[in-house]
């Protein structure tokens, strides 16, 4: 790879390294319009990650030392667990490969695109240059205020040595930046220049640079001018007015006062996404659970085996201490599932789903007249080539993440594939597309977490989703605003199942499925999509790894584009590997289940009964030979519940895992990565696969 790092079509990598943390670290020069730009599109994409901003000069080699590439416009560097990637135009080119298609900031149209990339191009080239010669040259005329902003937010070690090696550093930045005393004015020429040309693109009043939407010529202009400007909103570091040296001083007013300096403080103040605080940032494990967690690994405990034994020795289990019953032997869950008017749900899940402003049919339960009204309702919205609907879109969606990933050589399964296919089926199928990807994430995330694993009914998780779903309700409640005004104008709707239910509003005597119960019902249809199906695909792979006799047939199934038969090995991996072990009822009360046995069990009154469907799933009376993993099984499988609450999604889920897991074992010779984002099922925070890293390609062997 050669030096010249400012090819916009190519993205700069790094194929081999280890990394592994739950979310990205973005390695910069404190002092740099240019990694500004790329701060403010990942900004923009509410991406989390840890900022580690660098003295100028000094960034150089921690730049280089991760790269293994030796340059003076390497940085910035954005490390993924699949991915490492330097220079601010591989950032842009990889955040456009990726974002939702409402975020991309270049044009489709192939003349406003070039139109957009002639003017990034000249921001981020010769104007970035010019910029940071002049600024540079300012800041370094005072030792004590250069040392002051070069240093702020970086590394105390980074502090110490800027101090003891002022000289030779700021030698350095000379040589680097081409600094003799001359060229200020032959900057600032040039910079005012660009300023007119700019001033005169705003001369018609338009908003933006290129038209009425902002695009990446924009923030590269706001970004790269931010040390002449020295908005209050920048991610990079920037002195305050007040500070600087009184000619620099007098440059940045005159600035200020043209129209393209008015037009860089708007950018800042009303398109600058507002940047993560550091302790909104996921906590990443200490040393204490990374021991944990291998310990765990290396005990190798068979989930299968406790499965098994509990069904056999205890067909029912009572935990007098919870006041809770487990039921294990598949005869006695079936009965027990089958009999929802005895076993109900509606204890379980029907005030917080009320708490979440979302009261969904399947938090209630047959008794309640609006269980089979409002079922019936969304079901007609449904129809029989929907399931061909989206699998044709997950495997075209995630064919293009794999193509762009291919030079890379490994695939962070949840935040490179998963999440993505699935955020965006929600826009394409449900017909509600994301604000950002990860505020969607965060939504159902906590939603699906206070619904089905806050057994303790902790408060704090429990606000979190009540805030969440008044999120998701204003947000859907614009959307069905937005589109019902779309009729109005005469516009037909895209075929979606919001749409579908708007459609099915305006027909006479359906008045009383009001847009409260539209978004009620599609966000209960969101509401278990994200989190299950992502768990899903990793404990999927992970059950196949740990089966070298088994991989190579789904391997070979996945190639052949089988799904009939994919779904038997994604049937079986779940079996063993189960994203959710089982499902609460709740008996108001005393009653006795005996399934197909000649023994009763009692169910005392008022107690929660824990249906084990994993349990029962190892029962050879219903799994014959059940240890054994047969992708061929035609048992009746609860990986999804059983009875009238089984998934309503189940058959969505059968698609979407399938040709998720299908995908990934397409990968040339696919095998888990090594480090711990490839071990077991990688990353987590709480019960939430997060990062989940395969390797592919023989290259790399």
């Amino acid at each position: 790879m050669t030096n010249t790092y400012n090819d916009p079509d190519q993205i700069y990598f790094r194929r081999s390294f280890q990394y592994a943390k739950t979310f990205p670290t973005f390695v910069s020069n404190s002092v740099c319009g240019s990694d500004e730009i790329a701060r403010w599109v990942l900004d923009i994409n509410d991406i989390p990650y840890k900022d580690e901003p660098h003295a100028p000069g000094l960034h150089k080699r921690v730049v280089q030392r991760l790269t293994n590439s030796q340059g003076l416009k390497t940085n910035p560097v954005l490390i993924k667990n699949d991915t490492l990637i330097y220079t601010t135009n591989s950032v842009l080119q990889y955040s456009e490969q990726n974002c939702l298609e409402s975020k991309k900031l270049l044009p489709a149209d192939p003349l406003k695109k070039k139109e957009v990339l002639d003017l990034y191009n000249l921001f981020n080239g010769q104007y970035e240059e010019e910029v940071t010669k002049y600024v540079y040259s300012q800041l370094l005329s005072n030792a004590s205020f250069a040392k002051s902003v070069f240093t702020k937010y970086v590394p105390l070690r980074e502090k110490i040595a800027f101090s003891l090696q002022y000289a030779s550093i700021t030698n350095g930045l000379k040589k680097d930046y081409n600094l003799p005393a001359s060229s200020d004015e032959q900057a600032l020429s040039f910079i005012k220049s660009v300023f007119d040309q700019v001033n005169n693109l705003l001369a018609d009043n338009r908003k933006y640079l290129t038209g009425d939407k902002l695009t990446l010529a924009d923030i590269a202009f706001a970004a790269v001018s931010s040390p002449l400007i020295l908005p209050e909103e920048c991610g990079a570091v920037v002195p305050h007015i007040n500070q600087i040296p009184d000619g620099y001083r007098t440059v940045v007013n005159d600035l200020r006062k043209m129209p393209a300096g008015q037009f860089v403080l708007r950018l800042y103040q009303e398109d600058r996404p507002p940047r993560r605080l550091p302790s909104a940032m996921p906590k990443e494990p200490g040393i204490l659970a990374i021991i944990a967690d291998k310990l765990k690994l290396s005990m190798n405990v068979s989930k299968s085996n406790l499965f098994y034994f509990l069904q056999k020795r205890y067909p029912v289990l009572k935990l007098n201490m919870l006041k809770l019953m487990t039921v294990n032997r598949n005869d006695l869950v079936t009965e027990l599932l089958d009999r929802d008017l005895d076993f109900t749900v509606e204890e379980i899940n029907s005030k917080k789903m009320a708490d979440q402003q979302g009261a969904f049919f399947l938090g209630w339960d047959r008794t309640n007249p609006q269980f089979d009204r409002e079922r019936n309702f969304v079901r007609s919205a449904t129809r029989k080539d929907d399931l061909e609907l989206i699998r044709g879109f997950v495997r075209t969606a995630s064919d293009e993440i794999l193509t762009n990933a291919q030079d890379y050589g490994k695939l962070d399964v949840p935040n490179t594939l998963s999440y993505p296919v699935l955020v965006k089926l929600l826009d394409f199928y449900f017909g509600v597309p994301a604000p950002t990807l990860e505020k969607m994430k965060h939504w159902h995330r906590v939603l699906f977490y206070d619904l089905f694993l806050n057994f303790t009914n902790n408060p704090a998780r429990h606000k979190l989703a009540v805030d969440a779903s008044l999120e998701r309700k204003q947000w859907i409640l614009e959307l069905i605003e937005d589109r019902k005004q779309l009729l109005k104008d005469g516009k037909e709707l895209n075929d979606n199942i919001l749409n579908r239910l708007l459609l099915l509003q305006q027909q006479p005597g359906n008045a009383w499925f009001d847009d409260d119960a539209v978004q009620r019902n599609v966000g209960g249809l969101l509401t278990g999509i994200l989190e299950t199906t992502n768990k899903a695909v990793v404990l999927v792979l992970d059950e196949l790894f740990n089966r070298p006799d088994i991989l190579p047939g789904a391997i070979k199934t996945a190639g052949e584009k089988d799904m009939n038969r994919m779904y038997g090995y994604v049937s079986e991996a779940l079996r063993f590997n189960p994203a959710q072990p089982g499902v609460i009822r709740y008996s108001e009360i005393k009653q006795e289940i005996k399934g197909k046995g000649t023994k009763s069990y009692t169910i005392p009154p008022k107690t929660k009964v824990f249906a084990l469907t994993a349990a029962a799933m190892f029962d050879p009376n219903a799994f014959p030979d059940p240890k054994k993993f047969d992708p061929e099984r035609k048992s009746v499988y609860m990986n999804y519940g059983y009875g009238l609450h089984e998934c309503y999604g189940k058959y969505i889920n059968a698609v979407t895992i399938s040709e998720l897991v299908a995908a990934v074992l397409r990968l040339d010779h696919v095998r888990r990565a090594a480090g711990r984002a490839g071990m077991r099922t990688g990353l987590q925070q709480g019960p939430f696969p997060t990062n989940f890293v395969v390797a592919f390609n023989e290259d790399d062997l």
